[in-house]
């Protein structure tokens, strides 16, 4: 069983009305409901510092690439022997 913390905080009307709503239909407490929706949450906003470091590489990598010369038709051939 997870450890819960008892806490105060205030949250918009409209949103404790939806997961009311949604417990209801569910069946289930709006604790429950509450804590879901926070999780969900979290994951999305780790999701997205990931994809945010992921293109930060990517656009260091294309910055370094810049000032360099590279010949697609070399690059296609080693690409070819790596293949074989």
């Amino acid at each position: 069983m997870q450890t819960t913390v008892r806490t105060t905080i205030r949250i918009r009307k409209d949103l404790i009305d939806q997961s009311r709503l949604i417990a209801l239909k569910k069946g289930v407490s709006l604790q429950e409901i509450i804590n879901d929706t926070l999780a969900m949450g979290f994951r999305h906003v780790s999701d997205l510092n990931s994809v945010q470091e992921a293109i930060r590489r990517l656009d260091e990598f294309r910055a370094s690439q810049a000032g360099k010369k590279i010949s697609l038709k070399k690059l296609l051939e080693e690409s070819k022997r790596d293949l074989r």
